[in-house]
């Protein structure tokens, strides 16, 4: 049984102006409804991982572990756990942003070759995520992602000498009751791929990533700043030889809607793709907030 459940603080329901039924909408199993995650429906494949704007999911699954091990390996490659203890649970949790941060930095291999028949959903969705990353690796003159089929662990042992049979047998009896102890702790892991992406050193963004317009309006009244979950958003203020100005993090940015859906003066606009623009002089901008002020409704 799948160990999944929504944090509701994170959620983005809480907000007038948005509308998000993205996990919902993507699991295969219909096991999302109302924001409640059926346990016994759910099959873990990750693509509500893979597709929360906002980190709201959390499961058994660390897959900031596994992403770490991926990037230990040499070569790198992603594999799921049917292939390697190490490997993820299943990769339906991998988007493309990730894949680019991985394979942005060195070479990357993936192992979906038992996709289409154990989780056939995961399977489109990864041949989809992989190819648009493709592009923009070869936009990018880097290496493509490389589909590879990776020979499964057997599971068998060396042979050992007698002494060192006891003492592993002890082990394995001191292990077992460890992992015994363990699995009466269902263990909850947050995994929000900004937070990952964002500790990858000089981790440069591509077109993967979503893009912001800002167009005429805009008073400088900081309410995006305030709304972004991923804080995205930072305003500075004005000094004698430039104006006040809006920076934007495309890295940070999952193009949620909350800033474009809620922003007063109508004057964000959101793009699928990052156009390589992310600091806007606020040449209009008051010096103080929006007279009028602004009302955000919450819960």
């Amino acid at each position: 049984m799948a160990k999944r459940e929504i944090d509701l603080n994170r959620c983005l329901f809480h907000y007038t102006n948005v509308t998000c039924n993205r996990c919902e909408s993507i699991c295969p199993q219909k096991a999302i409804q109302n924001r409640q995650i059926d346990r016994d429906k759910c099959d873990n494949c990750g693509l509500c991982t893979a597709i929360c704007p906002t980190g709201a999911i959390h499961s058994d699954a660390d897959y900031d572990r596994c992403l770490t091990a991926a990037q230990n390996l040499e070569p790198q490659v992603l594999m799921c756990h049917k292939v390697s203890p190490e490997g993820m649970p299943c990769l339906g949790a991998l988007n493309r942003r990730l894949l680019w941060a991985l394979a942005s930095q060195k070479p990357l291999a993936l192992d979906i070759s038992r996709c289409a028949e154990c989780k056939p959903a995961v399977a489109q969705w990864l041949t989809a995520e992989i190819a648009t990353c493709n592009e923009a690796l070869a936009a990018a003159k880097k290496a493509p992602l490389k589909l590879v089929r990776v020979k499964a662990a057997s599971g068998k042992t060396a042979d050992v000498p007698r002494r060192s049979f006891f003492r592993s047998l002890f082990a394995a009896a001191k292990d077992s009751a460890t992992e015994m102890a363990e699995a009466q702790t269902e263990r909850q892991y947050a995994f929000d791929p900004v937070v990952w992406l964002n500790k990858q050193p000089d981790l440069e963004p591509s077109p993967l990533f979503p893009g912001l317009i800002l167009q005429a309006g805009c008073n400088g009244c900081g309410l995006c700043t305030v709304l972004c979950p991923e804080k995205a958003l930072t305003i500075t203020e004005a000094e004698a030889d430039s104006p006040k100005r809006l920076h934007f993090s495309p890295l940070k940015c999952t193009a949620c809607g909350l800033c474009s859906g809620n922003c007063p003066q109508n004057a964000l606009k959101l793009q699928t793709d990052f156009s390589g623009t992310n600091t806007f002089p606020l040449t209009g901008a008051d010096s103080a907030p929006n007279q009028q002020g602004f009302h955000l409704q919450r819960g």
